[in-house]
């Protein structure tokens, strides 16, 4: 199957000075882009894809592959790399958390709010929700400062905190 890549519906394209030109084309739920270090050919042209062999070659080769099977028109198919339900709800728990605490919330309201705390202080004391609400407020500063690009290349991590 040849594939016009100037002539893909939807397309948006930018030429840059060099005649390098980027491409970004959404034909269904996710978007692609595209990067040529010289404008598309008019007639036919065959296109290489160039993966460096690092950390993120699998998330590379994932993504090549949802282009290709969008560009000959089959499904892009299951993202390997989604979060898992509970990874969402944690992440939204930490935002929660660290935006309740950036508003002066105290640890022990926002286990009330978040977690289902109900006691008095001697039970709050003890109780493992006064470690783990801390610990959603670290990770979402984490995030909010400069962490969420960790989010980008799951579940791969380049970088330790």
């Amino acid at each position: 199957m040849v594939v016009r890549v100037r002539r893909l519906p939807d397309l948006v394209a930018r030429l840059y000075d060099d005649d390098a030109w980027h491409g970004y084309w959404r034909p269904g739920a996710s978007g692609h882009q595209v990067w040529l270090p010289t404008r598309p050919a008019n007639g036919r042209a065959t296109y290489v894809v160039i993966l460096p062999l690092d950390k993120l070659l699998e998330l590379r080769a994932e993504a090549v592959l949802r282009l290709w099977r969008a560009l000959v028109g089959r499904s892009e198919g299951w993202r390997a790399h989604d979060f898992p339900q509970q990874t969402r709800d944690r992440h939204i728990l930490m935002l929660r958390a660290f935006d309740g605490r950036a508003s002066g919330a105290s640890y022990r309201k926002l286990a009330e709010a978040l977690l289902g705390f109900e006691g008095r202080k001697a039970a709050w004391d003890n109780d493992p929700r006064k470690n783990q609400v801390r610990r959603l407020v670290a990770d979402g500063r984490y995030y909010v400062r400069g962490g969420y690009r960790d989010l980008l290349r799951y579940p791969i991590r380049l970088s330790d905190r």
